[in-house]
């Protein structure tokens, strides 16, 4: 995998467990294989209760400029439910010391989480903007199969919160981040101007990119592989000259073209069709003919200035428009 590199980024897991010597070595041993010198973000997750002042400067000198702080919810009692290890006040003393260290950061929230309230959730809401914070991303919970959410789920022990609240929830902090100056460039990512993430527009534009660690995921433009997940044995392989991919993923050019569509229509400008005809060498409008009139029909996209895009509607039945083209 060749070209050039626009942005690195440390995710995990929860890379701030790792102490600052490490990270520190670690990002000089990648500038000895590859040149950050054109790298304009350099990201970190990190997570309220692992995070110092101390930790925060060593980063900043690192090379590291932009953090995203996994705040969730600032509600105690959801905190709990969702199996996080900070409070409340751990998350309000996380986002003070990031904004005296770091201009540039983002801010995530959980919301549709079982027993949440829509007052709960605009209370979380007004929390997180009066920090005042240049980037958020809201996510609604999935509940993933295996997990102890799941299990409770199957035992009636919780329920889903319902498409109704789900919508409602969703629309109010649209309406809030927009009163605030936030525009919304992709389903769940708010920013001000400037402070767009780089590290997610890589997979929404489908570009390539390359993980190095266990488990960590690459692609090409064609092939996607992981690593090994099981560390000994990622360990093992690197120690005998042996690449610890597994899980290699050729796909056909219908699987690219499917999977580019789901990931670019996520952007709220939408699929640049003159970029889809240059990669695939297929007028879009006409591969998708039916699929794009059912939509359009609906109300759920809108075709304008060039780009296919979700329309507000669509925003709110997102996976509706991209199951017909994932078929």
């Amino acid at each position: 995998m060749s070209g050039q590199y626009l942005k690195l980024y440390i995710g995990g897991g929860t890379p701030s467990l790792i102490k600052p010597a490490y990270l520190v070595g670690l990002i000089e041993k990648i500038r000895q294989h590859f040149d950050l010198a054109m790298v304009e973000e350099i990201s970190i997750e990190v997570n309220p209760g692992s995070i110092t002042k101390d930790k925060l400067l060593k980063y900043k000198e690192a090379g590291i400029n932009r953090i995203s702080l996994g705040v969730q919810s600032f509600n105690d009692n959801e905190l709990n439910f969702l199996g996080r290890k900070h409070t409340v006040g751990q998350a309000l003393e996380a986002v003070e010391l990031l904004q005296r260290v770091f201009q540039n950061y983002n801010l995530d929230l959980i919301f549709a989480i079982p027993g949440q309230s829509l007052k709960s959730w605009q209370e979380t809401l007004k929390q997180v903007l009066s920090f005042q914070p240049p980037h958020l991303s809201i996510y609604n919970l999935q509940i993933e199969k295996g997990t102890p959410l799941a299990n409770m789920l199957e035992e009636g022990e919780i329920k889903v919160v319902d498409d109704t609240l789900d919508a409602e929830m969703y629309l109010l902090a649209r309406e809030l981040f927009n009163l605030h100056d936030f525009k919304q460039y992709e389903i769940s990512n708010f920013s001000r101007k400037g402070f767009d993430s780089i590290h997610n527009q890589i997979y929404w534009h489908y570009q390539p990119y390359l993980g190095i660690g266990p488990a960590a995921v690459s692609f090409d433009g064609r092939i996607r592989f992981a690593n090994k997940a099981d560390l000994p044995k990622y360990i093992n392989n690197l120690t005998n000259s042996v690449l610890p991919v597994e899980n290699i993923e050729r796909l056909s050019i219908k699987e690219q073209i499917s999977e580019m569509i789901f990931m670019g229509l996520r952007l709220t400008d939408g699929i640049s069709l003159a970029e889809f005809t240059d990669r695939f060498t297929v007028d879009l409008l006409k591969l998708y003919q039916l699929e794009i009139e059912d939509c359009l029909s609906k109300g759920l996209i809108e075709i304008k200035d060039k780009h296919i895009r979700l329309s507000e509607k669509g925003l709110l039945l997102g996976n509706e428009v991209f199951m017909k083209f994932l078929k």
